[in-house]
């Protein structure tokens, strides 16, 4: 043994990880706290209810995301949250392009 230790080394012992998954963590946040603006219409606690049933998480991790609490994300639950996230607006999307089809009838209808 050497006696080398991260400590010597100047290292920290948390620091493992660091920049990769400290970006990961706060994209993780964003996209639930996208989502929970997206929802927010019905009012903030009616939001954090549909996140958390949405991306199958728990009403405290969606707060935890919205105050910038999230330390770390599994991959399972980054995956969940990711997911959930694509689907919301692949939907929001759709009705999207169906109010632009009307609008477009409509325009057509007036000519």
């Amino acid at each position: 043994m050497s006696g080398i230790t991260s400590a010597g080394l100047g290292i920290s012992p948390k620091a493992s990880g660091g920049a990769m998954s400290d970006a990961l963590t706060d994209q993780f946040q964003t996209l639930v706290r996208d989502e929970i603006e997206d929802r927010r219409g019905r009012g903030l606690k009616a939001a954090f209810r549909e996140v958390a049933r949405v991306y199958g998480i728990t009403e405290r991790r969606v707060r935890a995301c919205w105050h910038g609490e999230v330390r770390f994300v599994g991959a399972a639950e980054w995956e969940s949250v990711r997911r959930g996230r694509i689907e919301a607006l692949q939907v929001r999307q759709s009705h999207l392009q169906q109010q632009l089809e009307r609008l477009h009838d409509t325009d057509r209808g007036a000519a």
